[in-house]
């Protein structure tokens, strides 16, 4: 089972992880032109177009208002950008939706990566190649505001920090002469396809149209990912959830080794060649360091420390609860961790104030509260009964009528989060009811090595919505292995 998702180092390093397409990113890609206008990826352009749902939008199969929207606005103004009249019937029906939905993102709660400042440039940019829309509606004014006053103009276009990551926010305010500085040498702006095609479209540079390239050759279709590579981040978590099941492997050496030698003073990022590390992905690397047995240098978290809680990069907005959950998480698991039970009463206390009074936790970086919950309840288990006693409460008293747990009905990757929690839970600190959890299992039965994105619809939070498919294939595998349940791949 394990090897359907835990690959060989070399494998993940060669394909640089796996990742569900993203409308937006492939817009973006799409947008690229030569000289006499045409497309340099035809592939994204017809990729773009055969992928318009029927309600006129792009994007997740998750209704989410922020994903569609700006999924939506980035694919029309790539059609109108290439040819506005033959792609006239696609332009409409994709400004009719944002007509409908565009206020609707005011009932989001997700706050998306670079969204506040994403979304205004790119209706800037379609307001001025006559795109009809409603400008007058301002969901990110305010907040677009906010963040470009929290960072340094001379940060703009660095690469060493997150917002490089979001690069296309500039439009058509970019310094063309500042952007030799801001590639990384992957050939990628950020490690994002978008940021990297809109690199692209002020600055030809080869060794930028291979590296979309790779990506188009590794997915095959004509579309690509939201971030590449993303290999530490897919090694690390894949780790993090087969050792959940008590899964120990001799191949977590050779995955520790390697990214130990990549690791920053401030730790690891979704890549080792990414140069900006953060706490979430380093967090769960230093805990499978300790796991098997390799020094580790608790210091290089010390940044991070915000005071009363841990924040995942510099100049982040908001801070994330499961962040913080794996911080406590990694505390818990080190007796030798600094001033092991002031953070231990420090994390607990931020996670306590955070939880929803039902007995949930929501987060920033995925739409399904099972993830944070679950992740919650195992960190906490053992460190405060009440709190993750309330929280399995809540799972429980969630599961749908049909055994499953999530939204239209259940989801494969929330039943997985929801069962992992509650075993979990029953192995480590008291019996639960196993009527519910045996119901749920019975949906489990399945070849995790098979699972495509039609089975793990995008919950993962970035710029849009994504699925980083070998970690969420390792979730249910983890939660198989809890179960017993053999030959599933």
């Amino acid at each position: 089972m394990q090897n359907t998702v835990l690959q060989s180092t070399e494998i993940v390093k060669h394909d640089g992880g796996k990742m569900s397409s993203s409308a937006y990113d492939t817009a973006w890609v799409a947008r690229v032109t030569d000289q006499q206008g045409t497309s340099v990826f035809p592939e994204c352009v017809q990729w773009i177009l055969e992928n318009q749902k029927q309600d006129g939008s792009w994007g997740s199969q998750i209704l989410d208002y922020h994903d569609r929207i700006l999924s939506t606005l980035s694919a029309i103004i790539a059609l109108k950008e290439l040819d506005g009249i033959r792609y006239k019937d696609h332009i409409q029906k994709g400004e009719s939706y944002i007509w409908r939905n565009m206020r609707k993102m005011r009932k989001d709660n997700c706050v998306f990566v670079g969204g506040e400042l994403l979304l205004p440039s790119l209706m800037e940019h379609a307001e001025s190649i006559g795109l009809n829309l409603p400008y007058y509606v301002k969901v990110y004014e305010r907040k677009c505001r906010a963040k470009l006053e929290k960072i340094d103009r001379s940060l703009w276009y660095s690469p060493l920090t997150s917002l490089s990551f979001s690069f296309e926010f500039l439009g058509d305010e970019v310094d063309v002469e500042r952007l030799p500085y801001i590639r990384l040498p992957n050939g990628s702006v950020g490690n994002s396809p978008a940021a990297t095609a809109f690199y692209l479209k002020h600055r030809k540079d080869e060794e930028a149209v291979q590296y979309l390239r790779r990506i188009l050759c590794l997915r095959g279709d004509g579309s690509v990912m939201e971030a590449f590579p993303i290999e530490a981040f897919e090694l690390g978590w894949v780790m993090y959830n087969l050792m959940l099941a008590g899964l120990y492997l001799e191949q977590y050496n050779e995955i520790c080794t390697y990214l130990t030698k990549n690791l920053k003073p401030s730790g690891i990022g979704m890549s080792t060649g990414f140069p900006v590390p953060d706490l979430d992905d380093t967090a769960i690397l230093l805990k499978a360091l300790h796991r098997m047995q390799h020094c580790v240098d608790f210091s290089i978290i010390d940044e991070y420390d915000m005071g009363e809680y841990y924040a995942t990069y510099t100049f982040e907005v908001g801070a994330s609860v499961s962040t913080n959950i794996h911080m406590l998480d990694l505390v818990k698991s080190c007796p030798q961790f600094p001033r092991r039970n002031e953070n231990i009463d420090k994390l607990i206390a931020f996670i306590k104030k955070e939880m929803h009074s039902p007995g949930y936790w929501a987060d920033k970086w995925h739409i399904s509260p099972y993830y944070t919950t679950s992740h919650g309840i195992m960190a906490l288990s053992g460190l405060d009964s009440d709190l993750a006693g309330k929280a399995v409460s809540w799972i429980l008293q969630s599961q749908n009528e049909n055994g499953k747990w999530g939204r239209n009905g259940g989801t494969l990757e929330e039943t997985a989060l929801a069962l992992q929690a509650l075993m979990y839970y029953h192995r480590n600190v008291e019996p639960i009811d196993m009527e519910g959890i045996s119901k749920a299992m019975k949906f489990l039965h399945v070849d995790v090595s098979s699972l495509t994105s039609l089975d793990l619809p995008d919950m993962w939070i970035c710029k849009v919505l994504y699925t980083p498919t070998r970690i969420v294939q390792s979730s249910i595998a983890s939660t198989q292995l809890l179960g017993g349940i053999e030959n599933c791949g």
